[in-house]
């Protein structure tokens, strides 16, 4: 019961702020370009120190080579799910054009964007370093399967090389956090000074993550959304196969138990926003993939607290 209600008292902390939002950009209060500059700069500016600050906060040396193994269990559910993403749309015979998205929404999440803000709210700055691992294999996963799945919907005969593989990967909240991981394992430390900066400035990233959430919910085209088979298989392919295929495999690849609950709520988080952004520009249905995106982000308010749930 005290995990439900602290699922609760997490996920109303997130509706606030990202209500907040919403209020702001329905009454005109931001710019038109608001949210891709906003999270221009939590992508860039407040996640990185972030990712160094919490390291240093939660990890020794010798704890951070402990944890790494804990990576081998969002890999191994990323590729089950995708897997079984393939199965379920054949049997639910979705749109052939579509089944690349519908794919990629089964095993790819917004693990850092939505992801990481919930996860603080609910397990605190402890739970930083777990979503990283989810993070690292949700990103990899998406560039060398779901990029390819999606380009397969256009039509195209566009190939990714590793390079450009390699190339998408170098985020600067990714590079934040080989940064902090580097300087831990070479005993490397940083002065009083740059440490609280780099929590002060990481403080922003959470409540701004939030209210760029709050933003495009306001933007969210309610009357153009359809509930056919390939809207509701994918959401059922998000929140229910997703996070089930990490419970299944969580036996048999035990992990720390932050690392459990980071993994299972990272599993059912809304869909990735880059799988809209790169279905737009290779020619694949974007619109059906922003779809997805929209109602997506409006489930997950009810099923957190279902996960938390599952977790007490």
């Amino acid at each position: 019961m005290d995990a439900i209600l602290q699922g609760l008292s997490g996920i109303f902390e997130v509706a606030v702020i990202a209500g907040l939002g919403f209020f702001l950009s329905r009454m005109g209060f931001f710019w038109e370009s608001a949210g891709k500059d906003l999270t221009k700069f939590t992508m860039s500016v407040a996640l990185p120190p972030l990712m160094i600050y919490s390291l240093y906060s939660n990890f020794t040396h010798d704890q951070l080579i402990e944890t790494a193994p804990d990576m081998l269990l969002p890999f191994a559910s990323i590729f089950v799910a995708y897997l079984a993403g393939r199965v379920l749309a054949k049997v639910l015979n979705i749109t052939k054009s579509r089944r690349g998205v519908f794919t990629c929404t089964c095993c790819i999440a917004n693990a850092i964007f939505i992801g990481l803000p919930v996860n603080m709210a609910l397990f605190g700055e402890a739970s930083v370093p777990s979503c990283m691992l989810y993070y690292i294999a949700n990103t990899a996963m998406f560039w060398f399967l779901g990029a390819y799945l999606i380009v397969k919907d256009a039509g195209g005969d566009h190939k990714f090389t590793v390079k450009e593989m390699l190339l998408k990967l170098r985020t600067p909240p990714l590079m934040g956090f080989i940064t902090g991981v580097l300087l831990i394992l070479l005993n490397i430390p940083l002065p009083h000074f740059l440490l609280t900066a780099c929590h002060y400035v990481g403080n922003i990233a959470t409540p701004m993550a939030l209210i760029v959430i709050g933003i495009q919910m306001a933007h969210i085209p309610f009357s153009e959304i359809r509930l056919d088979r390939d809207l509701v298989g994918a959401m059922f392919g998000r929140f229910v196969l997703s996070p089930l295929c990490l419970f299944i495999l969580l036996p048999f690849i035990p992990v720390s138990a932050m690392s459990a609950k980071v993994f299972l709520m990272q599993a059912g988080m809304p869909a990735m926003t880059n799988m809209t952004i790169l279905a737009n520009s290779v020619g694949a249905d974007a619109d059906y993939s922003t779809m997805i995106n929209c109602v997506s982000l409006m489930l997950g308010i009810f099923f957190i607290p279902f996960y938390m749930y599952l977790l007490s």
